[in-house]
């Protein structure tokens, strides 16, 4: 299974996206292996543009498999927040909590440097995609 971040999606979805990331999001897609959770649904949502683009967007990502945000992920999220700022490294809640739910559950597919500092905490299995 794997985990989308929004910051995949988004240059998936965007025109002038990164050819390389469209690639790589296509090929898991094509596989059925993604995974959605609710923030990554929100966030990807509220940037539609249109009415008709927002309902287009909210089937497909409702139809994906969703990992709920359970206690757990709370508690694990929490921790690592913790953790980070206790080293003055801080990262914004939301990614967190996405992180923690793809935590030994998904591999975390992601274009944004946060998720690597959420990983120098803990065991995340990720794949950080370059636009380049």
């Amino acid at each position: 299974m794997f985990l989308i971040d929004s910051s995949a999606w988004i240059e998936y979805l965007r025109l002038s996206g990164s050819a390389k990331i469209k690639a790589r999001i296509r090929k898991i897609l094509e596989t059925e292996e993604a995974v959605t959770c609710g923030i990554v649904v929100v966030e990807i949502l509220r940037g539609a543009r249109t009415e008709k683009d927002y309902r287009t967007l909210r089937d497909s990502f409702l139809s994906l498999p969703s990992i709920p945000i359970t206690r757990e992920v709370i508690d694990r999220a929490s921790r690592w927040g913790f953790q980070l700022d206790r080293k003055g490294r801080q990262v914004p809640t939301t990614d967190l909590i996405i992180a923690s739910c793809a935590y030994k559950t998904a591999r975390f597919v992601h274009a944004d440097r946060d998720f690597e500092i959420i990983a120098s905490v803990c065991d995340l299995d990720q794949e950080r995609l370059l636009t380049a």
